[in-house]
């Protein structure tokens, strides 16, 4: 059975969807897998049946704990069944299964609730929150104008190079977003002027590796140098879990704590009417310390 499932995800990274569908169909076939043998001592596909994924829909919604001991919710259960109904689709189109056991069972759809959105002057309290004195806080800035005027999702912002920046002609191109396509975006003027500070005066303190450590043991460490806008403390690109970190820490206790789990998909789904937010003049930007 696991020999199916390698193969399916193979399958699955030549046709180059996702990181996260490939990790998502991984996990909830490895349950499967998993619950087929315990229950059943199913060791074939070929012996699955419908009955049987009706049960292990089921278990799931009833009996399976996460690993923080919660219940799975109804979300999670559909986005794990649609990997699952790909993988005997992908058999029985490849020959190995005569029918698919998965294809008559169609879950109820997911009622989504509507997305939050702050209004203009809590999007402004947020974005103006960091520190612009600092290398970090300047970058920090940047990275929340540049989500607030393009709309571009987190995932996509972090994978941002040198490169796909173009302050003078003010655009951003996105590579491979979703449906593993690039496009073009706009920047605002007062996006272009952030990360133009932020290129000109943060990102090289932060490139040569001027940060590392704290007090007495910081000192200046040798950095091999690297393509991507958004640099973390130690010279290289600032990871997903850093971002979240930030947002959180700038939002909280702030009187804005809803939008502390959530930032940049708020700013994503911001009003497209707070988007007019001119550009500081330089001579009114404080300035840096020396």
């Amino acid at each position: 059975m696991n020999h199916a499932v390698t193969a399916y995800l193979a399958d699955l990274a030549a046709r180059r969807l996702s990181r996260s569908r490939r990790k998502q169909s991984l996990h909830a076939l490895e349950r499967l897998t998993t619950w087929l043998r315990e229950a059943h001592a199913i060791d074939d596909w070929r012996a699955v049946t419908e009955n049987h994924l009706r049960e292990f829909l089921v278990w799931l919604g009833r009996d399976y704990l996460t690993a923080q001991q919660q219940q799975v919710k109804a979300a999670s259960i559909k986005t794990w069944w649609a990997g699952i109904r790909g993988f005997f689709a992908w058999q029985q189109q490849r020959g190995r299964l005569l029918y698919n056991p998965a294809e008559p069972i169609i879950l109820p759809k997911v009622e989504r609730p509507l997305p939050q959105v702050l209004n203009e002057s809590e999007i402004a309290r947020l974005i103006e929150m960091p520190d612009t004195t600092t290398s970090l806080g300047l970058r920090d800035r940047a990275v929340l104008e540049v989500l607030y005027a393009t709309g571009i999702r987190h995932g996509e912002a972090h994978r941002l190079d040198l490169f796909d920046v173009d302050v003078r002609a003010g655009r951003l191109t996105i590579r491979e977003g979703k449906g593993r396509r690039d496009r073009v975006v706009p920047l605002t003027a007062n996006a272009g002027y952030w990360l133009q500070r932020y290129l000109s005066e943060a990102r090289p303190e932060l490139a040569a590796g001027k940060l590392w450590g704290k007090g007495k043991s910081r000192k200046v460490r040798r950095v091999a140098p690297v393509p991507a806008l958004w640099l973390s403390l130690t010279g290289t690109r600032s990871r997903l879990s850093d971002d979240r970190g930030m947002c959180a820490q700038v939002c909280r206790g702030r009187g804005v704590e809803r939008a502390c789990a959530h930032l940049p998909p708020l700013l994503r789904h911001a009003p497209a009417e707070t988007w007019r937010r001119p550009a500081p003049h330089p001579t009114t930007a404080r300035p840096r310390p020396d």
